[in-house]
């Protein structure tokens, strides 16, 4: 069976989780003998063959490319979101590569740089087609829900949703990482005859290899991993670890995005608050593994992070704001603790009780007991049986 996997973005150009699920979900469709390749954006048109994969770039036209949009400002970004939207350019390209390779089913993930008219595509050539969500960017055009600021900013945002609900319609199966984000789509009445069925994201194997060494243990190291915005609680991070009492820790944070210039005048400040910039994904588990606690400190909503689940596997426990689907992999004193978003208060509260617990052997356990069942072997096993009914 041949398989087509749609994503916006793939390495070199990852930014997030979702690249992450997307490299996933191909290997575990491989492991499992389907024939997969990949359409995904780039700087020019080509064709090529990545870690054994063949991959379409494609480069619909618009005034710039998605794999630029952080750079960009919101007037620009308003006017590049409507083109998109409706991106004829982006359709044909997928309709030439879909009529050449002929896929029996075609995995989309986000879409977003890519347009919004492909499901009709796929309606329309009759190939089945299974929809990944990965967050709420259906609905808002800037793919975040601020917490305590749950409605609609502008009318444009309900135009939008109203739109993408329409040209969305029905794919034949959607999937959900959470419970959450599931919820959500139904609750804005997207998908009305799709069969939708909640999966937890793939986590590769190789995360549950033996934890590095931890020495020195009298040192309690923090990590966050994740876009530098202030959306993903950056700035509340750094204010909150300024009243932290205790002295004996480590803060490393790594990523990039407009906070970075703030990130890195606090670690010329204080030099326990450690600053790595963009590390490649696969760098990213020995980093993870050498630490006490993973912090997720979200000021917007979150559907599944895969950083969570990379943490979980490396036996990590995890201190995250208690928003979206997080609270569906994080169990307070099993895995890890949640806390209010953007309370700073009871969030150095929680991170006082974990630093005097810190490195617990039996929480690292079953930290890795909490996400085995979601391994890539045993994800491909669920995702076969859902593209074959059997």
């Amino acid at each position: 069976m041949k398989i087509g996997v749609i994503n916006s973005l793939y390495k070199p150009y990852s930014r997030g989780g979702t690249e992450v699920v997307a490299e996933n979900v191909i290997a575990a469709l491989r492991q499992h003998g389907y024939d997969v390749f990949l359409i995904t954006l780039g700087r020019k048109r080509e064709k090529t063959q990545e870690d054994g994969v063949l991959t379409y770039r494609i480069k619909p036209k618009n005034i710039f490319s998605f794999i630029d949009i952080p750079k960009r400002g919101f007037f620009s970004r308003l006017v590049w979101q409507i083109l998109d939207v409706f991106s004829v350019s982006g359709k044909l390209q997928v309709k030439k590569i879909l009529e050449k390779e002929k896929p029996d089913v075609v995995m989309t993930h986000n879409i977003k740089g890519i347009g919004y008219l492909l499901p009709g595509l796929l309606r329309g050539l009759k190939i089945r087609h299974i929809h990944y969500v990965h967050d709420v960017q259906l609905s808002r055009p800037s793919g975040l829900i601020f917490y305590g600021a749950e409605k609609p900013f502008l009318v444009l945002d309900e135009i939008y949703e109203g739109i993408c609900r329409k040209l969305f319609g029905s794919p034949e199966i959607v999937i959900s990482p959470s419970r959450w984000l599931m919820s959500y789509h139904e609750e804005k009445r997207f998908f009305p005859s799709s069969k939708k069925l909640v999966v937890r994201n793939p986590v590769s194997e190789k995360l549950f290899e033996k934890t590095a060494d931890l020495e020195p243990k009298d040192v309690v190291r923090y990590v966050f991993i994740g876009q530098l915005e202030e959306s993903k609680g950056v700035s509340f991070l750094l204010d909150a670890f300024s009243d932290f009492l205790e002295k004996n820790w480590e803060l490393k944070i790594i990523g990039r995005g407009t906070c970075t210039p703030l990130v890195e005048r606090a670690s010329r400040a204080d030099s326990r608050i450690q600053h790595y910039g963009y590390v490649r994904n696969a760098k990213i588990p020995e980093i993870i593994k050498r630490c006490a606690y993973l912090i997720v400190p979200s000021l917007c909503y979150e559907n599944s992070p895969t950083v969570i689940y990379e943490s979980l596997a490396a036996g990590v426990p995890v201190i995250a704001s208690d928003i979206g689907g997080v609270a569906e992999l994080v169990s307070d004193g099993e895995n890890g603790y949640t806390f209010i978003p953007g309370d700073k208060k009871r969030f150095v509260k929680t991170i006082e009780h974990c630093h005097k617990r810190a490195y617990d052997e039996a929480m690292r356990r079953a930290c890795q007991e909490s996400i085995r069942e979601y391994a890539l072997s045993e994800y491909g096993k669920k995702i076969s049986k859902i593209i074959t009914g059997k």
